[in-house]
């Protein structure tokens, strides 16, 4: 999740991590200048290539296919079009787009985008778009040319400050209002020990030590994981599969939205696709192996 583009102030570096999870601040340094080429690997860590690990998100029979990035990383956003082109191309069901950084409030502009009725400019005006907008237009474009649906998959994002400051319990007051078709069924779930695990191990590699400190921004970070995945077990209703695009921090090792979309789908079978930038390509190390089904590691130097 790009925290640095939204919700709780303190973990707004969080997805900074691509380059704090794989690499130390030193080595980077110490990068070359030239871009290297992505290479690819199934999450046991065997080498592929780029053909097949497109060939292998097509063929796979999940409905749910979820690529985590760093949103950075422009090697990722290119990878997820070359990935919806090829589902586009060898299913013959339908496939939607589902996006992070889109809210439900923004769904009806969307549609109305997508259906030829709003230029770009009115679009981007009305949706309340992330900083980086330009990197995913493309994907909505995509489906705007090829009449796929897309799915705008979070809650606005006062509903993560809110939890933010309050505790995700806050929320409960909405459960009989209208403002509740913009969250998921409440009270939702909160983060698994594992997935809370790995949010404080990164608090601490941002300084963090206060085991306190973290609570109430996990429970935003849920939220976030919770919203998504309830939206898209919503969207399976209107399509047969799903490409949805998120921060890695999300989906690795199919934590996160992944325990969430279980909860909301259980026996739904889902594809997660790691894309991580990182100084070693040519082998997952320890972290990365089994950090998706799929892993592609892009050249960290690109950031």
């Amino acid at each position: 999740m790009s925290l640095s583009v939204i919700i709780p102030r303190p973990a707004r570096c969080l997805h900074r991590l691509a380059k704090l999870d794989f690499v130390t601040r030193d080595t980077a340094a110490k990068m070359s200048t030239s871009q290297r080429e992505t290479t690819f690997f199934l999450g046991n860590g065997n080498k592929i290539d780029k053909e097949t690990f497109l060939e292998k998100i097509a063929d796979s029979k999940a409905k749910v296919i979820m690529v985590g990035e760093n949103h950075e990383d422009s090697t990722a956003h290119q990878l997820e079009l070359d990935i919806l082109t090829k589902l586009n191309n060898a299913r013959t069901s339908k496939t939607g787009l589902s996006l992070e950084f889109y809210d439900r409030e923004s769904q009806i502009v969307l549609n109305e985008y997508l259906s030829g009725m709003l230029d770009v400019d009115t679009w981007l005006e009305y949706s309340r778009p992330p900083a980086n907008y330009a990197d995913y237009q493309p994907l909505i474009d995509f489906c705007k040319t090829n009449s796929l649906p897309a799915l705008a998959s979070n809650c606005p994002r006062r509903y993560t400050r809110m939890v933010s400051r309050n505790g995700k319990e806050y929320l409960n007051q909405l459960k009989n209002s209208s403002s509740a078709t913009l969250l998921p069924p409440l009270p939702y779930s909160g983060a698994s020990e594992a997935y809370t695990k790995n949010f404080i191990d990164i608090m601490q590699k941002m300084g963090n030590t206060n085991p306190n400190v973290p609570t109430k921004m996990l429970d935003a970070q849920s939220l976030w994981d919770a919203t998504m995945a309830h939206s898209l077990a919503g969207f399976l209703d209107q399509v047969d599969s799903v490409l949805h695009v998120t921060g890695y921090f999300h989906i690795q090792y199919k934590l996160g939205t992944v325990e969430h979309f279980h909860r909301y789908a259980p026996g739904v079978d889902i594809l997660t696709v790691v894309i991580l930038p990182s100084e070693q390509l040519d082998a997952l190390n320890t972290e990365q192996l089994n950090i998706g089904d799929l892993v592609a590691l892009t050249d960290i130097d690109t950031l």
